[in-house]
């Protein structure tokens, strides 16, 4: 089966943040319990799943978003921000394990080299769609994440 695939269309509330590896999971723990309270009070009528967007990874800094997929119907307010994913081809790996920045890179940089030995070339972001929750998990080697590189 081809990595390659059409990546469905996704609506996101997101906080957007510059960050570094070191502050990373700072970040995310500062964002999230704001994304669900600002979520919370807004009302969507359906959520999706959690997502992290990495919009550029640099060794110094990350520049990213992070947030909560959102139903068609349902548009943000402030402080929360729209992002609009998918309806691209992009390649997508399952990755199973502990949500550790580094383990992510490695399942980024085998997904990137298999995308260039088909001679597709990423744009430049990557997508992790969280698919378990981890308080309805404690077997760490058992989350499961999607990551998805859109294609140019």
């Amino acid at each position: 089966m081809s990595i390659v695939r059409r990546m469905p269309e996704r609506r996101a509330a997101v906080f957007h943040a510059v960050t570094t590896r070191a502050e990373l999971v700072r970040a995310f723990a500062q964002m999230y319990p704001a994304i669900w309270e600002a979520l919370h009070e807004q009302g969507p009528p359906g959520l999706g799943k959690v997502i992290a967007v990495y919009h550029s990874i640099g060794e110094d800094e990350l520049v990213l978003s992070a947030g909560m997929e959102v139903a068609d119907d349902f548009t943000p307010r402030e402080p929360l921000a729209l992002l609009e994913l998918g309806g691209c081809d992009a390649a997508m790996a399952d990755h199973f394990g502990p949500y550790v920045f580094d383990d992510f890179r490695r399942t980024q940089a085998n997904l990137e080299a298999e995308v260039s030995a088909i001679g597709h070339e990423p744009r430049g972001i990557v997508i992790e769609r969280y698919l378990t929750v981890p308080d309805a998990e404690p077997d760490q080697s058992k989350w499961h994440t999607e990551l998805w590189l859109p294609l140019l």
